[in-house]
């Protein structure tokens, strides 16, 4: 869900007081964020060890570099962005130095990571049905209904975070939801919006 203008005021202070050096204020940010973006980083790796490397990579560049940081209006998605970033450089570098083969290069966007965050039983179906569903997904499509969706990114960041057009974030998302329509009924969209809400 989308966070509120209360909670966007408070990321703001955090991220305000971080650049100019208070470590308590990057300590609450790290940690408020942690968990959402390894979350995040599982969807390019199931690697969970590789994930959190990249991730403490990211925490330790941003706290040497905090005074060359900008002011953001949302502290979630500078950070998602630059772990995207991140991670995509991590990637190509270890595909480089395991003289992966050219598949390397196609990061994976796999929802199977999902259900160790759902925890309920009674969602055990639902999940399974829009896993199953998205798996027929293209990753471009799987990774904008999850950072639309999870995230609750709007589609300016989202085209932002993947540098393309918003207007091409829409097309995306319509031609996604259009293709699970046509090939599920229609409870798998409201499971959609229930499970990443």
């Amino acid at each position: 869900m989308a966070q509120s203008s209360t909670s966007l005021v408070e990321e703001q202070e955090l991220w305000h007081r971080f650049r100019h050096g208070d470590e308590e204020a990057f300590s609450i940010l790290a940690n408020r964020h942690y968990r959402k973006l390894l979350h995040y980083g599982q969807k390019f790796s199931s690697n969970t060890q590789f994930v959190e490397d990249a991730l403490q990579e990211l925490l330790i560049h941003l706290w040497l570099h905090r005074a060359t940081l900008n002011d953001t209006p949302s502290v979630t998605f500078y950070l998602l962005k630059a772990f995207r970033h991140q991670l995509i450089k991590a990637l190509k570098r270890r595909a480089y130095e395991q003289l992966l083969d050219g598949q390397a290069d196609a990061i994976s966007f796999d929802f199977s990571i999902e259900q160790n965050y759902i925890q309920q039983e009674t969602h055990n179906l639902l999940e399974r049905t829009v896993e199953a569903a998205l798996a027929q997904l293209p990753a471009r499509q799987k990774e904008v209904i999850y950072l639309r969706y999870y995230q609750g990114l709007r589609p300016e960041e989202i085209a932002s975070l993947l540098d393309i057009k918003p207007q091409s974030v829409s097309n995306i998302l319509q031609r996604a939801l259009t293709r699970l329509r046509e090939n599920w009924p229609s409870i798998l969209l409201i499971g959609l919006l229930f499970l990443y809400k």
